[in-house]
């Protein structure tokens, strides 16, 4: 069974709740920059 536009988008933002948050506690580095790059990416399919 699928998933409609409407509940795709709210497990996206889910997804990226705990992102940021896991963002702000991170130390720089690589995994950083890698987890900044995904969150981006999920923000830009949410914005598509």
């Amino acid at each position: 069974m699928g998933m409609t536009d409407k509940q795709f988008n709210g497990f996206i933002r889910f997804i990226l709740d705990d992102i940021k948050e896991v963002i702000e506690i991170m130390e720089d580095g690589k995994a950083k920059e890698k987890l900044q790059k995904i969150e981006d990416n999920l923000q830009q399919t949410l914005e598509d």
